[in-house]
């Protein structure tokens, strides 16, 4: 009996040995097998490799600015929005308002980074409370993912009219690292699928992903009312 148990005992860590070394031999070999590899093939990359070719500008979006791509008047915003997305001061009807803009959004190719630009007219720069990249399809109040004030000040960002910034995976951390309580959880940070709310898009990566789907859009808003910018693909090649 003892015999029997010794020799059980024996196999046992014969086993654990065997087992020992295979674990090894796969993590100086990266794989099972041979060890000697996969043959590479002689075939050339159809596309010339040029890892330093990341760094340059890929797809490209635009959008025009006008009141009227919100639906309604600002008396119409729904009663959960929280007041700082409310004009402060008697809002003026969508039809009535003057104000426009052109935005661009530029991303590199290892979309490493983003390149924002925007162009308003008959905008006063003081009279800017808010600006904002939303997530949302046309017409639909949505998320902040680019909070353009954490950034810096948004009258010296405009006092010319025009403003030119670049933003990185950290801008879109910091919106969401402002989040307090369920309505900013709402507001803030925009999900990378719709059903999972509390998973955020924190990527330069992520907000391209949703720009190509035809869901970013540009927010200006000043005392008197805002106005949006969707945008949309110029270039889907890079």
């Amino acid at each position: 009996m003892q015999s029997r148990i010794y020799k059980m005992f024996s196999l046992i860590g014969l086993s654990a040995l065997v087992l020992m070394l295979c674990g090894s031999l796969i993590a100086q070999d990266g794989h099972t097998g041979s060890g000697e590899g996969r043959a590479e093939t002689e075939m050339q990359s159809p596309i010339p490799l040029n890892p330093s070719a990341g760094s340059e500008i890929g797809f490209v979006y635009e959008a025009f600015l006008s009141p009227q791509q919100e639906g309604g008047e600002e008396e119409d915003t729904p009663g959960f929005i929280p007041s700082q997305f409310r004009s402060t001061a008697p809002s003026v009807a969508r039809n009535q308002r003057t104000s426009r803009g052109h935005g661009v959004i530029e991303f590199t190719k290892d979309l490493s980074r983003a390149y924002v630009f925007l162009a308003v007219e008959n905008v006063k720069p003081e009279d800017i409370n808010m600006l904002h990249l939303h997530c949302g399809r046309p017409g639909q109040l949505g998320p902040i993912i680019v909070d353009f004030s954490i950034a810096g000040n948004l009258a010296t960002y405009i006092e010319d009219g025009v403003m030119q910034v670049e933003i990185t995976n950290e801008d879109i951390v910091a919106v969401t690292s402002h989040v307090n309580g369920p309505v900013e959880a709402f507001t803030l940070g925009c999900p990378i699928v719709a059903a999972l709310p509390t998973d955020k898009v924190r990527t330069i990566a992520g907000l391209q992903l949703i720009a190509s789907e035809g869901e970013i859009y540009f927010n200006l808003h000043t005392y008197f009312g805002d106005m949006r910018g969707q945008f949309s693909a110029v270039s889907t090649n890079p």
